[in-house]
């Protein structure tokens, strides 16, 4: 392709967020700042080659002819394709935070070795209070990793028959609770660091 059918592409593209030129820049730019952040919060190092990828994307689709009605919702369906796609990838595991660091232990060691000094024993009395299944449940949606995260509790959603936003705020409210009882039972009994 050369420099001129690259250009046109691009004008074509532009012309997806407003006829006029001026304008179109200022909405595409706002939405690349967008996709970089989408990127960002998800823990993409490499957020701003991401956002080019989905703007590649959807410059190739304008280069077929397609059709599209609304550029920024086609761009966010291109952003989350690309993301799943880079959690497949192998170099995900470059991107992660805690390659430098040591593995991170399991949940059981955590509350082991925290219990030792006494800091978590109001938080053990706390999650006692709740019936067995909402503590299993509680401890089941905290307990993932970034990337098996939605999968996860989209599982544990379907499970209980709900949807995903029921779940969410069914944990939000035993959440909430449970730091009450949490900050209760340390002014209580001193027990808790500082």
């Amino acid at each position: 392709m050369d420099d001129s059918s690259i250009q046109n592409t691009f004008d074509a593209m532009l012309r997806l967020f407003d006829a006029d030129r001026e304008v179109a820049a200022v909405k595409y730019e706002s939405l690349r700042v967008r996709l970089i952040a989408f990127f960002e919060w998800r823990g993409c190092v490499n957020a701003e080659d991401l956002t080019d990828i989905c703007f590649d994307r959807l410059q190739k689709k304008v280069s077929t002819g397609e059709e599209i009605e609304n550029a920024n919702a086609y761009t966010a369906t291109i952003a989350q394709f690309v993301y799943r796609e880079h959690l497949r990838s192998p170099d995900h595991r470059s991107d992660s935070f805690d390659d430098e660091n040591e593995a991170i232990p399991e949940p059981e060691m955590v509350v082991a070795e925290k219990s030792e000094d006494g800091d978590l024993e109001c938080l053990d009395d706390c999650l006692n209070e709740f019936s067995p299944n909402d503590r299993q449940l509680m401890i089941e949606y905290y307990n993932t990793d970034e990337r098996t995260m939605i999968a996860s509790r989209k599982r544990m959603a379907d499970a209980m028959a709900c949807t995903l936003n029921t779940l969410r705020i069914k944990v939000c409210r035993m959440k909430s609770k449970l730091e009450v009882c949490v900050r209760d039972c340390c002014k209580r009994t001193g027990k808790c660091e500082g």
